[in-house]
């Protein structure tokens, strides 16, 4: 944090979008010059030795330049404020940017790797110099602080692009690593492995490539919202007088910063509606002011007084304590049918128990049928997203 307190105003503002704006530009500038001088000096050396590895590092310096030249086109972008055709803003453009990046680390290992088994085909001497050696690990020295560098400002401002910049830095000084262990080797052994070297540093690419894809991806399709900002929301609305539970929780994500959730608050039935109207929205405010996410409320009125329900209610939460704690249940209600009154509530199931969902229903029912023989139970199954 040092270098942005240093450089950036307000630096301890992560949720401005101008602020992040800035975050990306200063790790933006300071990657271009950095990998740019990295670059000539290892194409100077990889030309004077004749290694492809040394040139293969020197390439991925250049594209590691134009990693970070769109990395500030990508956070000035996403700053873009919302207009008729983007209502909910531009902040996605970020994850556009990672999959851009996650495509030029892809090529580069392809390249490097076609490269190297020309070289393996057709291996050429490798002349060992002192220079050679000098540059590699200051290299190393240099992009250990830069993935320092930008996995700090990353974490600052919860950035997937800047954490995935610190990912390969730190994948950059493995593969300098090799690159200095071929040169070494060969030096002292005559054994040509440069080539090998190379290709190991292309699959490197390719592994490096496709996790930052995936994770690019992931945040275009809709991941689950982050368990932290989902916990913080829960415990900010339930801490209001008048409020029994909450449950369904949905954050939908537009980018970085920009956040809404929707959330069912279950309040005492008997309370006026305009008491429960101002609880929830009282809520939704603190919501927004501390989390910068907007929140609509669907309220769900719950009859504290039916003694019938709520010593169902108790039964199926001390089963569920008791059997199942990793399940949820909420939106209990009774339906008064014939013969038998029906008991009805949804149930949360994890998704990765959700093989075991039929069996789940029927075990949970069978329980609650036996020890409320009056009552039909019926169970909505549902799967969240957080």
């Amino acid at each position: 944090m040092f270098f942005a307190k240093l450089f950036i105003k307000d630096y301890e503002d992560t949720e401005s979008p101008a602020i992040r704006e800035k975050y990306g530009l200063l790790s933006g500038i300071v990657g271009i010059v950095v990998n740019l001088v990295l670059a000539v000096l290892k194409f100077m050396i990889g030309t004077v030795t004749n290694s492809v590895a040394i040139t293969a590092d020197a390439f991925n310096n250049l594209t590691d330049c134009l990693t970070s030249g769109l990395t500030i086109l990508g956070f000035r972008w996403s700053n873009k404020p919302a207009d008729r055709e983007h209502p909910f803003g531009h902040s996605r453009i970020e994850y556009l940017i990672s999959l851009a990046i996650a495509g030029i680390i892809l090529i580069t290992g392809y390249e490097v790797i076609r490269s190297s088994a020309e070289i393996i085909i057709n291996p050429e001497v490798i002349d060992f110099t002192a220079a050679a050696v000098a540059i590699l690990i200051f290299s190393m020295i240099v992009k250990v602080f830069m993935a320092f560098f930008n996995r700090n400002l990353g974490s600052a401002i919860k950035s997937e692009t800047l954490l995935a910049i610190a990912v390969d830095s730190r994948n950059d000084v493995l593969i300098t690593a090799g690159v200095l262990i071929s040169l070494v080797f060969t030096q002292f052994t005559g054994i040509l492995i440069d080539g090998y070297i190379g290709a190991l540093l292309g699959l490197v690419f390719l592994r490096s490539g496709y996790k930052v894809a995936k994770e690019a991806l992931g945040r275009i399709i809709g991941n689950p919202a982050d368990t932290q900002v989902s916990g913080k929301i829960k415990e900010i609305v339930r801490a209001y007088d008048g409020v029994i539970g909450v449950h369904d929780l949905v954050v939908h994500s537009y980018g970085p910063g920009r956040d809404m959730a929707s959330l069912h608050v279950e309040v005492p039935v008997d309370i006026p509606f305009a008491e429960a109207h101002e609880i929830v929205e009282k809520a939704a405010n603190e919501v927004l002011e501390k989390l910068r996410i907007s929140l609509v409320v669907h309220m769900d009125p719950i009859d504290t007084s039916d003694k019938r329900l709520q010593d169902l209610i108790n039964l199926t939460r001390e089963l569920l304590r008791a059997e199942y704690p990793y399940l949820n249940a909420h939106e209990f209600r009774i339906v008064n049918t014939m013969p038998k009154a029906t008991f009805i509530f949804d149930l949360d199931i994890p998704y990765e128990h959700k093989k075991d969902a039929l069996a789940l229903r029927a075990g949970i029912s069978e329980h609650i049928e036996k020890f409320a023989s009056g009552y039909i139970c019926d169970i909505n199954v549902e799967h969240g997203y957080t």
